[in-house]
C-alpha cells in the first residue's frame, strides 16, 4: 500500500528521527559504565523483572476459573490466597513466626470479615443511586419532550411559499418541527442543525406538496374526540393563511 501514500516516507524518517532522541534516554543505563554495566550478576537478578504483563493477565484467568469452582469466595479471600501462595507466605511462617504473631494474623482475621460486606453494601448504594439518577434524568427528558411536543402541537402551520421563507431564528426551527409532526414527506432529511436556506427551501417546496394536494397535515387523536368523532381528523387551515392578498394578517401571524 506504500504507493497509495505519497508522503510515507518522509513521515516515518521524521517519526524515528524524533524517537531517536526518546530512545537515548531510555538506554543510557546501559551504556559503558552505567549502572547496568558495573552491576553484579546478583545485583541483576535482583533487579529482574518480566518484560510484559502476562503474568497480571494469567492472575485474572486463574481468578475466573476459582470463581467457578468456588463462586462462595469473596475478592479479598481470593487476593489474600493468591497472596499466600505466591509470596510462599507458609515457609516464611514456620522459620519465622511466633506465638504472638499468630495471635495478630487472627485477629486482623476477624476485624477483615466485615470488609467484604461493607464493600458489597458500597457497591449496591453506588447502583441504587446511578439508577435513580438515570430515572430523574428519563423523568425530565420526557417531561422537555412533551413541552418540547406541546410547542410545536400550538403552532399554526404557514401555507404561504413567500411567507413562510420569511421565517428566522428559533420561529424558523419550530416551523421545521411543526411541519415535520404532521408528516410532510420532504422534511424527512433536513434537522434544525441544517443550514438556514437548506431549512427554507424544505419549508417552502412542503407548502408547494401541500398546495399540490399530496400531503395533509392530520392530528394524532388515538383515542378520537369526545364526541366519538374519529381519528386523523384534519386540520382546518384558516383562510388568511391560504391568501396572498393581506399582509396585514401576515404580520399577526407571524409575529
Amino acid at each position: 500500500m506504500a504507493p497509495q501514500f505519497p508522503h510515507l516516507k518522509p513521515l516515518l524518517v521524521a517519526f524515528f528521527k524524533g524517537a531517536s532522541e526518546t530512545w537515548r534516554g531510555f538506554t543510557s543505563e546501559f551504556a559503558p559504565g552505567g549502572l547496568i554495566d558495573e552491576a553484579t550478576e546478583e545485583e541483576k537478578d535482583l533487579a529482574w523483572m518480566p518484560a510484559t504483563n502476562d503474568v497480571n493477565e494469567g492472575a485474572l484467568g486463574s481468578f475466573c476459573v476459582l470463581m467457578q469452582w468456588q463462586p462462595q469466595l469473596t475478592l479479598l479471600q481470593y487476593n489474600a490466597q493468591a497472596m499466600f501462595h505466591h509470596n510462599n507466605t507458609q515457609a516464611f511462617m514456620k522459620k519465622n513466626f511466633q506465638a504472638d504473631d499468630y495471635k495478630f494474623v487472627h485477629q486482623t482475621a476477624r476485624e477483615s470479615r466485615g470488609e467484604e460486606k461493607k464493600r458489597r453494601e458500597e457497591m449496591v448504594l453506588h447502583a441504587e443511586a446511578r439508577i435513580a439518577k438515570q430515572a430523574d434524568t428519563a423523568k425530565k427528558r420526557k417531561a422537555k419532550a412533551a413541552a418540547a411536543a406541546q410547542k410545536i402541537a400550538g403552532i399554526t402551520l404557514i401555507l404561504n411559499r413567500e411567507e413562510v421563507v420569511k421565517l428566522k431564528g428559533q420561529a424558523l426551527k419550530d416551523h421545521l418541527k411543526a411541519f415535520q409532526a404532521p408528516g410532510a414527506p420532504n422534511m424527512k432529511a433536513i434537522h434544525s442543525s441544517s443550514k438556514v436556506g437548506i431549512i427554507r427551501e424544505g419549508l417552502q417546496k412542503a407548502v408547494d406538496l401541500y398546495l399540490a394536494g399530496e400531503w395533509r397535515p392530520i392530528q394524532d387523536t388515538e383515542e378520537g374526540d369526545n364526541d366519538g368523532s374519529d381519528s386523523g381528523e384534519e386540520i382546518e387551515i384558516p383562510d388568511h393563511l391560504m391568501g396572498e392578498d393581506n399582509d396585514s394578517d401576515w404580520e399577526d401571524v407571524t409575529d
